[in-house]
């Protein structure tokens, strides 16, 4: 299948190391979440045998195209502790409903024995020492100060991003990037939005956006464009796009000019992309990204 990404180099039918960004297509979103891991090499590639992993899922909404699909969620879970993992931290707070709107939540009940969370951070997160440390700065940030960030973020082994390709009505497209600021107190993420002096300043939220993830970028991302919200996000309702696509890739400028396209916007079109790659954090140059598509 020709890639999905007009000017990306597609290496449809090749697999492994070569491909940056892998698409699948169809409509089992667990069997294809776990297909496109494969074609990056499979999850031993990411989380080795004892490791923890932290996991950032886009959970916290309740229309459906506002949030992960929780198949795609449920596929890295098994393929974390399938690989090895000790245990799966998730960064932000998963309510219990979101899990059980999967039709295989009762087949893998099991893994939550190995799941945990944490808890505090839940909108409106607030701070406490043992769930939270406070960074004067974070070495390169141009615009975010004094930020109070989940402590885990630096405990845990492997870091793996689950977004949402979906509309944001202050950075027009919310993905990779934009939801690393799950990492993060309300108060914190009140900065990224007023912290100018002019609310909603769509250039300095989307510098804060890019200074984040400077913190830590993940070792694997996993992407949503199966049912998303095109307007009115980020929370909906809103117009809803389906394309049936699980993608996933290492590089978060790569996967949010994939997603940007998903969402008709051309991949320069969305800040955080411009500033995060002004940033050195990646590319999304089509030219620059080697993806693999398949049905």
């Amino acid at each position: 299948m020709a890639s999905s990404l007009p000017g990306a180099k597609a290496l449809a039918g090749r697999a492994g190391s070569e491909a940056d960004i892998a698409v699948v297509n169809g409509i089992d979103y667990l069997s294809n979440t776990q297909k496109a891991v494969q074609i990056l090499g499979g999850m031993g590639k990411f989380v080795h045998p004892g490791s923890r992993v932290g996991l950032l899922i886009n959970s916290a909404f309740e229309l459906q195209g506002a949030y992960v699909h929780p198949d795609i969620s449920l596929a890295v879970l098994k393929m974390c502790f399938e690989a090895g993992a000790s245990e799966v931290v998730l960064l932000q707070a998963v309510d219990e409903a979101y899990w059980t709107r999967s039709s295989h939540h009762e087949d893998m009940k099991e893994m939550f024995g190995k799941v945990s969370q944490v808890a505090s951070n839940v909108f409106p997160a607030e701070f406490n020492e043992e769930d939270w440390k406070l960074l004067p700065a974070i070495n390169g940030a141009k615009a975010l100060k004094e930020v109070e960030v989940i402590r885990e973020l630096e405990q845990v082994d492997v870091l793996i991003n689950v977004f949402i390709a979906k509309h944001h009505a202050g950075t027009f497209y919310t993905g990779a990037l934009k939801n690393s600021m799950g990492f993060c107190t309300r108060k914190t993420n009140v900065f990224y939005h007023l912290g100018s002096g002019e609310r909603n300043d769509p250039d300095f939220l989307a510098q804060s956006i890019a200074d984040i993830n400077l913190l830590r970028q993940p070792d694997l991302i996993i992407g949503d464009a199966t049912s998303f919200i095109l307007t009115n996000g980020p929370a909906g309702p809103g117009d809803v796009k389906t394309l049936d696509k699980v993608f996933a890739g290492t590089n978060l400028v790569a996967m949010d000019a994939v997603g940007a396209t998903y969402n008709d916007l051309a991949p320069g079109e969305v800040l955080t992309n411009v500033k995060a790659a002004e940033m050195g954090l990646g590319s999304y140059d089509p030219e620059n990204i080697r993806l693999v598509e398949i049905a």
